[in-house]
């Protein structure tokens, strides 16, 4: 579900992209700050976009310095200065990362799940301290994975109820940075329309792995797809006019809003970036198909 959301680098100014690194290294920061070093490895480009989109509505940019990384202590890096909406996406990392991990756990077997059930421990301790901050989120993206644990159990065809959990939960995150009422609409839709196509790409991506193992995966039942009718690559291809109306609309909602910094760095991110991500999966996916 994380990881999708990056950026386009051949694309990207060079300045912006220190820009990027930055942020990315403070959130880094930041997690094992409020949540211990593992918690660092729970660090995806989909957290940074939204400590990148957060900034960039915002009035106020405390700045950019020098610093040092654990992983790299012989270099200083470009970090972004300490701020509430790097504390936010930490917040909100945690909170995801520990229902991502019971997701896994439900979705795979004993053995396979094993490395996620030994990090279950340490992301519910983090859970509960993000919770502490920000309930409101943590119980409705608890009630949103129990409505998605529904509709998988009951094998529910439907691209649009299969999706809206996600969206549900990535609507009520980028809303949280509204200024005002308008804004405040305008943001449900992108977070939405963006949830959306995380859980769809997530979808196809998983495909050939779900219809394989016999997992869950709505396009296995929208498409009629079975182990006499397996996915192949028109059937794929006939997927991505629904990522990009998804990817159209989060556009169109984002051009709807006043950017005060890193416009450069959202636009490559949603023009280039995920347009790049949904091309890649689907030529994974291809040639997987064609092996098998």
């Amino acid at each position: 579900m994380f990881g999708y959301v990056r950026l386009y680098k051949p694309d990207l100014r060079m300045a912006e992209y220190e820009h990027y690194q930055g942020i990315y290294c403070s959130l880094c920061k930041q997690l094992g700050r409020s949540y211990g070093l593992l918690s660092r490895f729970t660090l995806s480009y989909d957290f940074t976009f939204l400590a990148v989109f957060r900034m960039a509505l915002s009035d106020e940019c405390e700045g950019f310095k020098k610093g040092r990384c654990l992983f790299n202590p012989l270099k200083k890096r470009t970090c972004c200065c300490n701020n509430e909406h790097i504390q936010y996406a930490a917040d909100v990392a945690s909170i995801l990362m520990y229902f991502k991990i019971k997701d896994n756990i439900a979705d795979r077997s004993f053995f396979s799940s094993l490395p996620a059930r030994l990090l279950l421990p340490f992301a519910g301790h983090a859970r509960k301290k993000a919770a502490n901050k920000l309930p409101e989120l943590d119980t409705l993206v608890k009630d949103c994975m129990q409505q998605q644990s529904k509709l998988e159990s009951e094998k529910n065809g439907s691209i649009d109820a299969a999706a809206d959990p996600s969206a549900m939960i990535l609507s009520a995150i980028a809303s949280d940075s509204a200024n005002d009422e308008n804004e405040r609409r305008i943001l449900e839709r992108f977070g939405y329309c963006l949830g959306r196509w995380i859980y769809l790409i997530d979808a196809v991506d998983d495909l050939i792995e779900d219809w394989s193992d016999g997992n869950y995966n709505p396009f296995i039942y929208s498409k009629g797809i079975s182990q006499d009718n397996p996915p192949d690559e028109n059937m794929l291809q006939s997927l991505l006019p629904t990522l990009n109306a998804c990817l159209a609309e989060c556009i169109a909602a984002f051009n709807l809003l006043t950017t005060q910094r890193f416009d450069g760095i959202i636009r490559n991110v949603l023009e280039q970036g995920m347009p790049s991500v949904q091309q890649q999966v689907l030529a994974k996916k291809g040639s997987k198909h064609e092996r098998k």
